[in-house]
């Protein structure tokens, strides 16, 4: 460039530099681009290992649910809201953890988490009410038992 200033040809110089400036930014994109991609393995990564986690966190409530629910059955309405309590817990903390790490992207944490709560948690919720219908026949027997 320093070459073509010294010609004095302003409009080619200036078509030059439109063009050296369009190629930087073309090689800022590509670079931002395979950036990008290399994060994308950290990304998926991360909610992998946040939906295993959240698996995890769903099968601690399905425990403790269960727990509950044989034993004290009039205190489950309590253990809805520590079962929530804990579920939101997790989804903060991954979230700052997330956005303070900079491992992964946090929203790809935070959807890696969700998938990881929500989806075990429907198989576990099945399994809850088989547990509850058994607890209700015993419940019966007992009654029935008493009874006659």
């Amino acid at each position: 460039m320093v070459v073509l200033a010294k010609t004095n040809h302003n409009k080619f110089l200036s078509m030059l530099k439109i063009t050296i400036e369009k190629r930087s930014q073309s090689a800022i994109i590509t670079l931002k681009y395979y950036e990008a991609g290399d994060n994308l393995n950290h990304n998926i990564i991360g909610a992998v290992l946040t939906a295993l986690v959240g698996v995890l966190v769903a099968f601690a409530n399905y425990l403790f649910s269960k727990k509950v629910l044989v034993k004290a059955p009039q205190k489950y309405a309590l253990l809805t809201v520590v079962r929530q309590v804990l579920q939101v817990g997790f989804l903060v903390i991954v979230y700052f953890v997330g956005a303070k790490t900079e491992l992964a992207d946090p929203t790809y944490l935070l959807v890696g988490a969700v998938i990881g709560m929500t989806l075990p948690m429907l198989f576990f919720t099945k399994k809850l009410l088989t547990v509850n219908e058994a607890t209700a026949h015993k419940k019966e027997e007992k009654e029935a038992e008493a009874d006659g």
